[in-house]
């Protein structure tokens, strides 16, 4: 009897359940790693784009106000990309509308939209400014 109780407790290793137990653990927290690791990935993404859009849109404005109230008016959005090359996944809608009836031929609106496409999530910038005209 204790020759049997001897060589129990010699016996070493793992049983198939410790080995299983320990695989489901370690697959279970390198999902849990691998999925913030992938979420902080996007967000810092996200988070570049975003600065290099408020860049752009920056750009865009100060150009707008240094040039004339008539030469702004011709100017769009393609116009910009090619200026600053804006890489291709960014989008530039530049529009100019009547500020009021009275003040048509004085002061415009401009409309300035930059858009990007990442995985799906589109993200959009609009910003208004006034354009006017120099006496």
């Amino acid at each position: 009897m204790k020759n049997i109780k001897l060589k129990l407790k010699e016996e070493k290793g793992f049983t198939m359940q410790d080995i299983i137990v320990a695989s489901v653990i370690i697959f279970v927290f390198v999902g849990s790693v691998i999925m913030l690791m992938t979420a902080i990935y996007k967000n810092n993404i996200k988070t570049k784009l975003n600065s290099q859009m408020t860049v752009y849109a920056v750009q865009i404005l100060e150009d707008i106000d240094k040039i004339s109230y008539e030469d702004a008016q011709t100017k769009t959005g393609q116009y910009y990309i090619n200026k600053y090359s804006i890489p291709n996944g960014f989008k530039v809608s530049l529009e100019f509308e009547n500020y009021g009836e009275n003040l048509k031929d004085i002061i415009k609106i401009v409309n300035l939209k930059i858009s990007y496409t990442f995985k799906g999530d589109t993200e959009e910038f609009n910003v208004q400014r006034l354009k006017i005209k120099e006496m």
